[in-house]
């Protein structure tokens, strides 16, 4: 999965649960700062952080091979 494509997924995902990034980030245990950055696609994320994350919003994503 490219970083823009999982910032897409993370913001699109936060927003339909209603939360701010604020929220978001102590939800998961992250900073605000952090969460802007994961949205805009500035830096990346481990994988770990993005599992957090992903949990904190109740998205499950699925990677399949080709």
């Amino acid at each position: 999965m490219h970083i823009n494509e999982f910032a897409g997924i993370l913001l699109k995902s936060r927003k339909q649960k209603g939360f701010s990034q604020s929220e978001l980030a102590k939800k998961a245990g992250f900073t605000k700062r952090a969460i802007q950055y994961w949205e805009k696609g500035e830096k990346s994320i481990s994988l770990e952080n993005a599992d957090k994350l992903l949990k904190a919003l109740g998205v499950q994503i699925t990677i399949g091979t080709k």
